[in-house]
């Protein structure tokens, strides 16, 4: 059973350039629990770009009592099958003692009200197909899996 968290301790914070170092060391504490390769130069470069750049989505800090507990990352793009801009859930990290209290529909809640403000008509996100936990947390928000496989191809 996780530890009782107040949720009226918890906050999400939008980030901005300064919250950076922050950002990197959950960043890279979510991609060494999910075994995602970080490349640091391309993380500080990406994350950079998105900070200077709110057409391109946010980020934010979730804190409990003023301390870094994770981070979530929400980007637009455009889909027509959602009827236009749509968002995506790039990055959602809460340290393990945190989760499975209420933080999680907490920021989800948070990320939705900022992208139904922006226009957005849909939000997606990826997780992974063996992880029963955060897809039973997910589907228990509203999210729907879909029988797509989803691929990607670097092009630099």
């Amino acid at each position: 059973m996780p530890p009782h968290v107040d949720l009226k301790g918890v906050a999400i914070k939008e980030a901005v350039l300064r919250d950076f170092r922050p950002l990197i060391a959950l960043i890279q504490s979510y991609y060494s629990s999910e075994r995602i390769p970080f490349n640091r130069a391309a993380i500080l470069s990406g994350l950079k770009l998105l900070l200077n750049n709110p057409t391109l989505g946010q980020a934010w800090l979730i804190l409990n009592r003023n301390r870094s507990i994770g981070y979530i990352v929400a980007t637009f793009g455009f889909d027509l099958e959602f009827g236009g801009r749509q968002a995506t859930i790039t990055d959602f990290y809460i340290k393990t003692p945190h989760r499975g209290n209420g933080v999680g529909r907490k920021v989800l809640i948070r990320v939705e009200d900022f992208c139904r403000m922006s226009g957005v008509e849909a939000v997606e996100l990826q997780v992974t197909r063996s992880n029963a936990r955060a897809l039973a947390f997910y589907e228990g928000v509203g999210f729907a899996a879909h029988d797509r496989i989803p691929m990607s191809k670097r092009i630099l």
